[in-house]
């Protein structure tokens, strides 16, 4: 079986791999991000720091199409409650980065343990007898607060530094914001803006 950990950038995925470092070197798993190349600016220096301080290497997956060509050429979509930007620009990505490796398949989500519903919508829509997800978090009964603080204790600085200052660390351009987070950009990144 060819084992996935995708690491979303965020904090419950980076506690994930936490909780999961000595599995993911024992299995010889792939920790794998996608690009959508309209990360904040910290994104790499937050990757890269990860890497480092777990000994892990993350896969960083690029993006088939820019967010360019995504939004002006084949009819993307932003605004608040769709995930066309997410399905095309993150999860296709990551399907066709599945397709380069052998079934079956072990895919990790960072789900917490506050999530169970989710997980359980998610796994009826999406497992395959070829393809199995698995929420490590929920299995280790590990909470939204207590991914802070697993973040906080092994040093990713940058990652927990940005929840403070922006309330998330995904694409700047996320439709699914709050106003309060998108007029943070505003305020931090005017050129972002």
């Amino acid at each position: 079986m060819t084992t996935f950990y995708d690491f979303s950038g965020g904090m419950e995925s980076a506690a994930m791999l936490v909780a999961e470092r000595d599995r993911i070197r024992d299995m010889g798993a792939i920790v794998r991000w996608a690009d959508t190349g309209k990360q904040f600016p910290e994104m790499a220096a937050s990757l890269a720091q990860i890497e480092t301080v777990l000994d892990l290497k993350i896969c960083v997956v690029d993006p088939r199409i820019t967010f360019d060509e995504f939004l002006f050429e084949r009819g993307g979509m932003i605004r608040k409650g769709t995930t066309d930007c997410s399905r095309r620009m993150k999860r296709a990505n990551l399907r066709a980065h599945l397709k380069l490796h052998p079934k079956p398949y072990e895919i990790n989500l960072g789900f917490n343990a506050d999530e169970h519903q989710r997980a359980a919508d998610f796994v009826e829509l999406n497992e395959r007898d070829w393809c199995h997800w698995r929420f490590p978090l929920i299995e280790a009964d590990i909470t939204r607060a207590e991914t802070v603080d697993i973040c906080k204790n092994n040093g990713f600085t940058i990652l927990v530094g940005m929840y403070e200052k922006m309330g998330r660390f995904d694409c700047f351009w996320c439709g699914n914001q709050t106003p309060k987070q998108a007029l943070k950009v505003v305020e931090h990144y005017p050129e972002l803006a």
